[in-house]
């Protein structure tokens, strides 16, 4: 018998391993039917008990003489009260079976599980992390599949391949989902590899879509991908002309960063609402280490002055960004002609989700930190440290008026006397003492 019990167990073993294989590449290639992935799981957990149970059986013939399979499987229990039973089947009669034998069973399960994840690529960990998203995203229903969409998009590593084959199925079948998918694939921007999300989301621009392709230009500029820089702003103009654009698509702009869009954002900076203008002035400020990118900060200071004072506060922080030391002069001209109360004014933060729903989830805060406008001036003047001798020469002069000014902002005057000592020390930036961490700045989130 135990001769038996061991080829049963050599047998089912090399079968649960076939099985465990084959399903494991199965699910992984993404099926196209739910009912068949449903039905090949249980086969392959259900295969993990079959083989744990002969497991435990070969462990009972072998350690205690098959116990639990005459007293249990061939009835032995009541052979004992025959004349001529055996003894040994007496002995085994009167022996408490107690949970040995569910217990190797589960030790023999629980062998088996390990054994299957060694030979299938730890299927197990792969499908309880993203394996049972990317089902949902193939198989489930349209509401089902936009909530899965945003957790396989947080995966990285080992398993983005599939995510994004996953994300590239899901954007060829359009409609809701396929918005997702294409937000989805945008949230990769941080892959070095990103050849594989550009070719699906230019096919879906070109779907005929245009809630689509709206969502898969985001997705482009997100990922850098400055050949989508026209079609962006084709996009961003026929929006403009229906009378609203998406903010999304200015942010999409500036991580393009082509001056071809260097038109629309300043005809944007003029004529839209005061959301949009800001956002178009933070975007051309975007475009500073590009070449012949001089013009965008005059275009800047041309519309600083006459703009009104949320846009104010968005350009200030927008030449700050560019950092042309020219730009000094401009900023001291709106400091003077802003009000003592609009001095005081904090000027907001803007958070812009970056999601279908509007939901802040995957979002960008921009315009950072928030401070009073005077302070925000001299921010933005310290980013660009006067070095030259004809902006010093009223520079210099127009820092030591405001530090002697009893009615300023104290901590723009501070600001400004940490300034002004900066710059006297050194014309150049290089090896100064850091006036970010001076005025309490956090260059990072410019």
């Amino acid at each position: 018998m135990w001769a038996r019990l061991c080829s049963w167990m050599v047998s089912a073993n090399l079968a649960g391993f076939l099985v465990a294989i084959w399903v494991a590449r199965w699910v992984r290639a993404v099926p196209e039917t739910s009912g068949q992935e449903t039905a090949l799981l249980f086969a392959y957990y259900a295969s993990m008990v079959v083989i744990g149970a002969i497991d435990a059986l070969l462990a009972d013939e072998l350690v205690f003489g098959g116990a639990f399979r005459r007293t249990v499987l061939e009835g032995q229990s009541t052979r004992f009260l025959k004349r001529d039973a055996d003894v040994e089947d007496v002995a085994l009669g009167l022996r408490a079976t107690g949970m040995s034998f569910p217990v190797m069973v589960l030790l023999g399960t629980g062998v088996t599980y390990l054994l299957y994840n060694a030979v299938n690529d730890d299927f197990d960990t792969y499908y309880r992390r993203v394996g049972k998203d990317v089902g949902i995203v193939v198989h489930g229903d349209p509401q089902a599949q936009i909530a899965a969409i945003p957790r396989i998009a947080r995966h990285r590593g080992d398993d983005l391949p599939r995510v994004i084959v996953t994300l590239q199925d899901a954007l060829q079948r359009g409609g809701e989902v396929g918005r997702w998918a294409a937000w989805g694939m945008g949230t990769l921007a941080d892959q070095p590899r990103k050849r594989p999300l550009i070719a699906p989301l230019h096919a879906a621009v070109r779907a005929g879509d245009p809630a689509l392709r709206n969502e898969a230009l985001i997705a482009l500029g997100r990922l850098q991908h400055r050949a989508s820089a026209d079609a962006i702003v084709a996009e961003v103009k026929a929006q403009h002309a229906a009378g609203s654009v998406d903010p999304r698509l200015l942010f999409a702009l500036g991580s393009v960063q082509v001056l071809s869009s260097q038109a629309v954002l300043t005809e944007l900076l003029y004529q839209a609402d005061e959301a949009t203008q800001g956002l178009a002035g933070w975007a051309l400020a975007q475009h500073r280490d590009q070449r012949d990118a001089q013009d965008v900060a005059r275009i800047l200071e041309e519309r600083l002055l006459s703009a009104t004072f949320p846009v104010r506060c968005d350009l200030v922080h927008a030449l700050g960004i560019f950092a042309d030391e020219r730009s000094n002069l401009v900023l001291m001209r709106a400091y003077e002609a802003a009000s003592e109360e609009e001095r005081l004014r904090t000027c907001a933060r803007r958070s812009l989700s970056l999601r279908p729903d509007g939901d802040l989830g995957d979002r960008v805060d921009l315009f950072l930190p928030e401070d009073a406008f005077a302070m925000k001036v001299i921010a933005s003047m310290a980013q660009m440290r006067a070095t030259s001798p004809t902006i010093r020469a009223e520079v210099e002069p127009w820092l030591e008026t405001v530090t002697r000014t009893p009615t300023a902002d104290p901590a723009a005057r501070t600001a400004a006397q940490t300034l002004l000592e900066g710059i006297r020390e050194q014309r150049d930036d290089s090896g100064l003492p850091s006036v970010d961490q001076a005025l309490g700045l956090d260059r990072s989130t410019r």
